[in-house]
């Protein structure tokens, strides 16, 4: 929000923009002003990215605030606070990226209200930057929630909580370091008009694009394709493997895979809305500049990731939420990437012989028990009942939890005269 009233207040005056832009030129004058006029076809252009852009914006703004009011008051509706749900957490950051490219293709309208694109000003800053570290912003934590499952299935457990929380710092930082380094090159005149009629990066700073932009979103798009192959492929040995197993232990097995189809989307997602727009880019640098049709259907594509992210966590958030947070919280996957589908485990502890009553207590661990073996299970620390049991949000939570059998038996000496005359009790 707050970069959103900054870039209001920056829109009122265009010589304010243009005042702005010289004071960052720090005694550089900047170049001289150019306009792209908008008429026919690119205004029509930039009016449709311009709606669609305004759709993903309302849109991403509402679920960023339903999950900002979800993570602070969780008390309410979760017995665990969803802040730690590895998977909300990565598609809430995805969230904001998405808001910051609909942000950025939202200036289109500006653009059209002023009758063309103006440089220098601040609104091109601002679209330039945006776009610069929005687009591959997207592209890298989309890679994160692939790696982030991929971890899951073939590791068998998430990241330490903390470990996590700093990779997501850490990415953030990368992602605005992508933008800082051609600031620093080119300071006020880094983001220009470029070949799609939007500010960008100018067409002579090839190297910056190819490094600083194209080549995160290429690696972004090719890693989540072969992460995801990789899991394909784990996955169905697992159920191959699984096939003789009890019914129980192939519902398990269901459940992990319900979890990597519902994460798949997203790469998915983005893949198909960013290659026509990477694509018409890297066509540019070889010197074959598609049309200003091309790059306006390419960036309403672009400008669609945040509703579309936001129509399909809607959709599968119950799910998500339902298998993620059982099989994470009771170790489930870790049962299953093991050698060993089912243990068991005995312990036995034997009271001194001084004692008048000696108890022996064997306890027995069955891993991966079915749902009708395990709904009673009552630990307060569970997220079997991570919500109230009015909210059908995870109803069904309680696959995978394991169930303990503790048998007790108890020897108790008896007094000397009575040994010899009746035998040792046995109670059970």
């Amino acid at each position: 929000m707050t970069s959103l009233v900054r870039t209001l207040l920056l829109l009122q005056s265009e010589n304010g923009d243009k005042a702005y832009l010289t004071a960052r030129s720090h005694g550089v004058q900047p170049p001289t002003a150019a306009d792209e006029p908008l008429t026919g076809s690119l205004r029509a252009g930039f009016i449709a990215i311009g709606a669609v852009a305004l759709c993903s914006w309302i849109a991403t703004f509402s679920l960023i605030s339903f999950l900002t009011y979800r993570f602070i008051f969780w008390q309410h509706y979760y017995k665990r606070p969803l802040a730690q749900n590895q998977y909300v957490v990565l598609i809430y950051n995805l969230l904001l990226v998405d808001i910051q490219q609909a942000t950025a293709f939202l200036l289109c309208l500006h653009w059209v209200a002023r009758g063309g694109v103006n440089y220098p000003s601040a609104a091109c800053v601002l679209q330039g930057w945006w776009i610069q570290t929005g687009d591959p912003g997207s592209g890298l934590f989309v890679l994160a929630i692939a790696i982030h499952t991929c971890s899951v299935v073939l590791r068998g457990r998430q990241l330490p909580f903390k470990t996590f929380v700093w990779c997501v710092v850490a990415l953030w930082a990368f992602i605005i370091l992508l933008g800082l380094i051609a600031v620093g090159l080119y300071g006020s005149r880094t983001f220009v008009i470029s070949e799609a009629g939007w500010c960008w990066l100018s067409p002579q700073s090839q190297a910056e694009r190819l490094w600083g932009h194209y080549f995160w979103i290429f690696l972004s798009e090719f890693g989540t394709i072969i992460l995801y192959g990789i899991m394909f492929f784990y996955l169905r040995r697992q159920m191959k493997q699984a096939a003789a197993l009890r019914q129980n232990h192939k519902e398990s097995l269901n459940r992990l895979n319900r979890v990597v189809v519902y994460m798949v989307i997203y790469p998915l997602v983005y893949v198909l809305l960013s290659l026509p727009l990477a694509a018409g880019r890297m066509s540019s640098a070889r010197h074959v500049v598609p049309s200003k049709a091309y790059f306006a259907v390419a960036g309403a594509l672009m400008a669609l990731s945040g509703l579309v992210d936001v129509i399909v966590y809607t959709v599968t958030r119950r799910h998500l939420l339902m298998d993620t947070e059982v099989s994470t919280s009771d170790r489930y996957y870790a049962q299953h990437t093991g050698s060993n589908l089912y243990n068991t485990h005995i312990s036995t502890t034997v009271v001194g012989p001084d004692s008048k009553k000696s108890r022996v207590k064997s306890r027995l661990r069955r891993g991966l028990q079915g749902i009708n073996d395990t709904v009673l299970d009552d630990r307060g620390d569970s997220t079997e009942d991570i919500v109230p049991k009015g909210d059908m949000e995870l109803g069904n939570m309680a696959h995978g939890v394991y169930q303990e059998t503790t048998i007790e038996i108890t020897h108790e000496a008896a007094e000397p005269e009575q040994a010899l005359r009746k035998p040792n009790r046995f109670s059970r």
